[in-house]
């Protein structure tokens, strides 16, 4: 008599449930070789102590010798590449090179890789070897070191120049300018415009700056004294202009509430008014120059607080327009205080 379908299938599943319960439970993952872990704590011990050597040495030097002999940072990239598409490392992937490093070594310590980590943290300390043996040659050179004293002296004389005084102070001044117009946009609008990261701006800065130094390093019968200088001013003025894009955002956004022709002359006539402000303050004494800011602060704080919440919580051009001219009466207050300021230290 052949047993029905049912019966059959239910018998195979007992017996293979029997067979499970009597298997041997599944292997467990293999155990790292007894040494990995003291080969990974040397590799960290090296990594940061060569790490601190590095850290130690004069940053002009070292930036130099990145230059010069930074092959191994090549390698360290690829490694970098190697290890993120072999272990599926994601989120490392976007993030700036010192980032980056950052998040390997902490993906492959989740994923338990310590022999790759410490592979990886080897990887580093051959090339900051590199780096300090590239150190150690530069300060060895006498040539080398008398060109660095050289260019640090004109460095020096640069920024100690009068024509440098505003041109030093762009970045902070750019930020002033950008500072005041975002004061004066809605929370709504200012949510909209983000500031240049720190790392975008430091990578627009680097063709000016490899300029300016490559001008300060050439032997004194080519060395141009005002070239320096008016490169100098160019490096101060592009890092005032990191803040451009972020104030373009903001004066676009007030645009959308509520601005016109009119309320973006008077934006113009309060950015003029902080700009003749700034080039008093860079040739004033600064204490009194700051009791003549926050003197007109004090003076208009409220009628500038009552305007600026009116045009917040109803974004139309009137109340725009109310706001600018509250603070077109501050920054004019504050100027007739510092004309005095600016006179005064002519003479």
């Amino acid at each position: 008599m052949i047993e029905p379908p049912r019966t059959t299938s239910l018998l195979a599943s007992l017996v293979a449930f029997y067979a499970a319960c009597g298997a041997p439970p599944p292997a467990a993952p293999p155990a790292p070789p007894p040494d990995a872990e003291s080969k990974l704590k040397a590799a960290i011990e090296a990594r940061d102590d060569l790490t601190k050597q590095l850290a130690a040495a004069p940053k002009d030097i070292l930036d130099d010798c990145r230059m010069r002999a930074g092959d191994c940072l090549i390698s360290i990239a690829e490694r970098r590449e190697t290890l993120i598409s072999k272990h599926y490392l994601n989120p490392c992937r976007e993030l700036q090179a010192e980032k980056q490093n950052t998040c390997i070594e902490q993906e492959l310590e989740k994923k338990g890789e310590r022999t790759e980590l410490a592979s990886f943290y080897q990887t580093e300390s051959w090339c900051s070897h590199k780096l300090l043996e590239c150190i150690t040659a530069f300060t060895s050179n006498a040539e080398q070191m008398a060109s660095r004293k050289r260019a640090q002296d004109r460095r020096e004389e640069i920024e100690g120049a009068p024509e440098s005084l505003l041109a030093q102070r762009a970045p902070e001044f750019a930020k002033e300018k950008r500072d005041f117009v975002r004061s004066i946009v809605p929370p709504q609008g200012q949510a909209n415009c983000q500031p240049l990261a720190p790392e975008a701006c430091e990578k627009q800065l680097e063709a000016p700056n490899a300029e300016f130094s490559a001008e300060l390093n050439k032997a004194p019968a080519a060395y141009d004294a005002k070239r320096a200088l008016a490169q100098y001013a160019a490096i101060q003025r592009a890092e005032g202009d990191c803040n451009a894009p972020e104030l373009r955002c903001l004066q676009t956004q007030l645009q959308q509430y509520g601005g016109t022709p009119e309320t973006d002359k008077l934006l113009q006539q309060n950015l003029t008014l902080i700009g003749q402000q700034q080039a008093i303050r860079t040739v004033a004494a600064p204490e009194p120059a700051d009791q003549c800011i926050s003197a007109g602060v004090t003076q208009h704080s409220d009628r500038i607080v009552s305007a600026y919440q009116g045009y917040a919580a109803t974004p139309t051009t009137y109340a725009l327009l109310r706001l600018q001219k509250a603070f077109i009466a501050m920054h004019q207050a504050q100027l007739w205080c510092l004309t005095p300021l600016g006179k005064s230290n002519k003479r």
